[in-house]
């Protein structure tokens, strides 16, 4: 077992919950520490300063949800290898406690999730019920300010977590590794086709009563 990955995951604990020392870091704490909402709505990073108790991992992050009821904080912990080892959870007004279906457990276990396809796009750093989730709400136009990735090539999009570095990735369908940043915005969503046909028929029905109206300008009654 790592020690030091060991060791931070302890810290962690006890920044959390308290011990006989010293309370639990509150939500309020956690806002102060990201600056909220000073710095906007968030997601917003903090990194915690180097000591002792985390000299053996690359560092431990704190990602901050303000806006999100189900999952405010998530953790991410990257030990020596890079590898990186993620912690959700969400506030419940007195304590932090791990929201259903996610991950909260402080053990040392290894997390490097690879790219998951649902439907035509992929979601990277996600654990899987996650991704599902996700993949759900962009298909409804909910996921206004997720973050992901576009190939000009195939225009294959690659949904990305917070814990993820983008630099780098190339397309999981034809290896391209020149991407496009992209937020979603809801706007981008494919039209259903009975709609689109519908928008179609509309504008030729209206290209149809311009010219009628135009010939009968001309050519008179």
């Amino acid at each position: 077992m790592d020690q030091g990955l060991e060791a931070a995951f302890k810290y962690l604990e006890r920044l959390l919950y308290g011990d006989a020392k010293r309370p639990g870091l509150t939500i309020y704490d956690l806002e102060r520490l990201v600056g909220y909402p000073a710095r906007g709505e968030g997601p917003l990073a903090y990194t915690l300063p180097r000591n002792q108790a985390l000299s053996g991992v690359q560092a431990v992050r704190f990602y901050y949800y303000p806006k999100d009821p189900k999952l405010q904080l998530i953790v991410e912990i990257e030990d020596q290898e890079g590898r990186k080892h993620l912690r959700h959870f969400r506030w419940n007004g007195s304590a932090w406690e791990v929201p259903e279906g996610r991950l909260g457990d402080l053990k040392v276990t290894e997390e490097s999730p690879g790219p998951i396809k649902v439907g035509e796009d992929h979601f990277l750093g996600f654990p899987r019920e996650e991704a599902l989730e996700l993949a759900q709400e962009v298909r409804r136009g909910e996921a206004l300010g997720a973050k992901y990735l576009l190939c000009p090539r195939c225009s294959t999009r690659i949904f990305y977590a917070p814990s993820v570095r983008p630099e780098g990735i190339a397309c999981p369908r034809c290896g391209n590794a020149t991407l496009l940043f992209k937020t979603f915005s809801g706007l981008d969503l494919p039209k259903d086709p009975l709609e689109a046909l519908a928008e179609e028929q509309r504008a030729l029905r209206k290209a149809l009563e311009e010219l009628m109206a135009y010939l009968k300008r001309k050519l008179g009654p």
